[in-house]
């Protein structure tokens, strides 16, 4: 029996999952399917409510004594960029928050050599006499155990006293991983295992409450996962006295570990369904948005996770270690990301207890209609076009993840995800072909010297937005093209822009038919949409009428998509008038058969999250059975995280994590990856940790070179095979 059928026999006859089991789901490519119990799982327990809280985080000082290895936060005495906040400081910062509703005050930070025991207290009296009805949540296991050295009392009389003056319950922090193998190399200054969870023992046997952790994708590996959290669950069978469980991702920003990348985002959320499937005496399992970025944290509601935290205002730790989610999100912007995501939103005290009552509803099960949907889909059935608006708004993302992946073309050796290293030039700002083509050496050279290789595709991007951009001519766009087929003739020459196309005939007098075969004629071997423009202002008939000239000169092309949805509020996308277009282009390839792919985009001005666009890259797949690659490319996916964290290489983009995953849910390639702006071995990375052989694809599929196999098996720890061959 596999595993993913062992783990649902369990949990259907209420037996708890073994170490083996966790190990073998970590080890399991299969993420759609593990998502999907863990969303059984959790609709079980909490129904379709996803709990947040209006919070303040007030991380008081980085001056610590201790220096983990791991940790971007800590400073020494003295070095730049240390602060420390006076108490007044502290009551401000929690009275701002108190003006805009919080219910709760977190309080963490470094271990600060020059402040007594009665320091600490004195804060937290502080806060608590100002606001007596604000939670004071505060003070690691590691912190506690520095107070209690500090002032020589035991553990359990620090509780007291500091529960004594308001501390209402305990953060989760410092818990890092368990297991010494780890925990000796990366914090041996901090507290042992043993203490950690002793520490929260006395808090839960002194009637506090407290939530744990686990820092996972740095040096552990997945059995040290699973000895961490079947620790933690062994509390919880004792005491009961945890709140949530909440994984936090690394982050990669200035560590001794050598680490610069980010968790994987298929690593993410398989840690997040896994955790809901192996705590089992846990209810409340949290999407950290911090440390995992807002979309990831969104999606992982669709995998177990039932708590997206607070609005945080201001956190300092995993900022300064390079997140990039930003330090606070509004109450009315979370609950736009839990409805959006098909749930309840409720917001929520620190005990979980709801400030305002949500509605709650029932478990709607699934209709007949749908069920009749995809039992005809799971027979590769041919679908209708009331069928896919049906799958679209009432089928669970699982379920479309799984009826897409079942109709991806697969080799004997499994599934592939390829990517098309592109140099790319932005043709208005330029006004010569001279100027051009010095721009394209450059990149080759940077790419070749930082990536071991060489794009496989020139793409001169033609779409302008500036009223001063140099209009270029389709004679001088063939001229350069004709150029660049001369300078590298290794490489595929690629036009954007459908508009552009569209105004380079008229420019030229000709019919669209002719400007295709000029541009044919001057060695144009591919042609897709810009990233920088939008196309929904196109009707069908002009794009099709685009992309069907190209193809009767022999020019291959790329098709895109765009969903929409409401820029503000919790609006469903336009899904039918996506699901038309998508038609569009399958009938244009049934005709021509010129159509390499069809890339899947949001609109912009519109509000699409991640858990919708996967949704889109899935319903494209079954409604486009004639075109063999559905692209999810990684400039077109929307994020809410801010590309660069602080610190850290600008190429580590968020939607990589969202691309790599979207091959889950029936897409296999991830379209254009620009090499002057993003890292195709950081994107192949991504690839094959989600369980898939990474591919460069240009005319044909290539492998990939020795020198970039070794590239991407260094960061390759927390991936279910752990080598490229």
């Amino acid at each position: 029996m596999d595993i993913i059928s062992s783990v649902a026999k369990k949990i259907d006859q209420g037996i708890r999952l073994t170490d083996e089991d966790a190990l073998a789901l970590f080890q399991s490519s299969e993420l759609v399917e593990i998502g999907r119990l863990a969303d059984q799982v959790n609709r079980k327990k909490n129904k379709d409510v996803v709990f947040y809280n209006v919070n303040r985080h007030i991380n008081p000082t980085n001056i610590c004594a201790l220096s983990c290895k791991f940790c971007a936060y800590s400073r020494k005495p003295g070095e730049e960029g240390a602060y420390a906040y006076s108490i007044d400081e502290m009551v401000a910062k929690a009275g701002e928050a108190v003006n805009q509703g919080a219910t709760e005050v977190h309080m963490v930070g470094g271990l600060h050599p020059r402040w007594k025991f009665e320091h600490y207290k004195d804060m937290i009296k502080a806060v608590k006499e100002a606001f007596p009805q604000v939670h004071v949540k505060a003070f690691t296991a590691v912190e506690l155990d520095w107070l209690a050295r500090r002032a020589r009392k035991t553990i359990e009389e620090v509780l007291r006293e500091l529960q004594e003056v308001g501390l209402g319950s305990l953060p989760g922090g410092g818990a890092e991983i368990f297991h010494p193998e780890i925990r000796d190399v990366i914090c041996d200054t901090k507290v042992p295992a043993e203490q950690w969870l002793n520490t929260h023992r006395l808090a839960h046997g002194l009637g506090m409450h407290s939530n744990c952790t686990m820092l996972y994708g740095h040096i552990e590996n997945y059995a040290h996962r699973v000895d961490h959290m079947r620790r933690l669950r062994e509390l919880q069978d004792e005491t009961g006295g945890f709140n949530a469980f909440i994984p936090l991702a690394f982050q990669p920003f200035q560590n001794e570990m050598g680490i610069d990348r980010y968790t994987f985002g298929y690593d993410d959320l398989k840690t997040l369904a896994i955790a809901r499937l192996f705590l089992d005496n846990f209810r409340h399992i949290k999407s950290y948005w911090i440390m995992l970025g807002q979309e990831i944290a969104q999606l992982g509601l669709q995998f177990g996770a039932n708590d997206l935290d607070g609005t945080v205002i201001e956190e300092k730790i995993s900022r300064m270690a390079g997140g990039r989610s930003g330090m606070a999100m509004s109450r009315s912007f979370i609950e736009q990301l839990i409805n959006k995501s098909k749930r309840i939103p409720c917001e929520r005290d620190t005990l979980y207890r709801p400030v305002r009552e949500p509605e709650y509803g029932s478990l709607v099960p699934t209709s007949d209609a749908l069920r009749q949907i995809i039992n005809r889909a799971d027979y590769d059935a041919e679908l209708k076009p009331d069928d896919l608006l049906h799958l679209a708004a009432e089928a669970s993302l699982h379920d479309l993840g799984r009826l897409a992946c079942a109709r991806v073309t697969a080799d004997v050796d499994g599934f592939e995800g390829s990517v098309v290293p592109v140099a790319t030039v932005s043709l208005p700002e330029f006004t010569s072909s001279d100027e051009a083509l010095e721009k394209l050496v450059a990149i080759f050279e940077t790419s070749v010297s930082k990536f071991a290789l060489e794009p496989r595709v020139i793409a001169l991007d033609l779409a302008t937005s500036a009223s001063t951009a140099h209009i270029w001519s389709l004679t001088e766009v063939n001229e350069l093209i004709t150029a660049c087929r001369e300078r590298f003739p290794r490489q595929e020459v690629a036009l954007w822009g459908t508009k552009a196309l569209w105004r380079l005939a008229h420019s030229a007098g000709m019919k669209l038919e002719q400007a295709a075969q000029a541009l044919a004629k001057a060695g144009l071997l591919l042609f897709a949409s810009s990233p920088a423009e939008s196309e929904t202002d196109l009707t069908s008939s002009e794009v099709a009428a685009a992309h069907e000239a190209l193809h009767a000169a022999g020019i291959g092309t790329e098709a895109r998509v765009e969903i929409s949805a409401p820029a503000f509020g919790s609006g469903e996308p336009q899904w039918a008038a996506f699901l038309k277009r998508v038609e569009v282009f399958n009938e244009v390839q049934k005709r021509s058969k010129g159509l390499r792919s069809i890339a899947v985009s949001a609109s912009p001005d519109s509000f699409v999250t991640t858990s919708e666009y996967l949704r889109a890259v899935a319903l494209t797949r079954l409604n486009a059975p004639d075109i063999r690659n559905v692209s999810a490319p990684l400039a077109q996916i929307p994020t809410i995280s801010q590309q660069k964290g602080l610190g850290t290489a600008s190429y580590q983009h968020p939607a990589e994590k969202v691309a790599a995953v979207a091959l889950h849910y029936g897409a296999n390639d991830l379209g254009a990856i620009d090499v002057a702006r993003l890292s195709p071995v950081a994107v192949m990375q991504q690839v094959r940790a989600a369980g898939f052989r990474p591919m460069l694809r240009s005319t044909a599929m290539e492998q990939i070179s020795t020198d970039v196999v070794e590239q991407i098996n260094r960061s390759l720890r927390h991936a279910p095979n752990h080598t490229v061959s």
